[in-house]
């Protein structure tokens, strides 16, 4: 059984946070990042967001804005949360 795992950001309001969890993501090998609710809806393309981000450009490529955590999970059979 192969396990993926997503890692979801949810209502964040400043856009580095964003690119630092990219790069701590792509640092140890995860690239499924997804975003609930993000203040800014354009936050994947800021220039601050990927300069953050340091070389994690393909997890912010391959990023998902959704508009609900229930959405998030949707296609997930575990879920943890802190």
């Amino acid at each position: 059984m192969r396990i993926s795992t997503r890692f979801i950001l949810i209502g964040t309001q400043h856009g580095e946070n964003v690119g630092s969890a990219a790069r701590a993501m792509k640092t140890m090998g995860f690239t499924d990042l997804a975003l609930v609710a993000p203040r800014d809806p354009k936050v994947l393309h800021r220039h601050k967001v990927v300069q953050r981000a340091s070389g994690a450009n393909e997890v912010l490529k391959n990023a998902n804005i959704f508009t609900s955590l229930e959405e998030a999970v949707a296609d997930r059979n575990i879920v943890c949360g802190t």
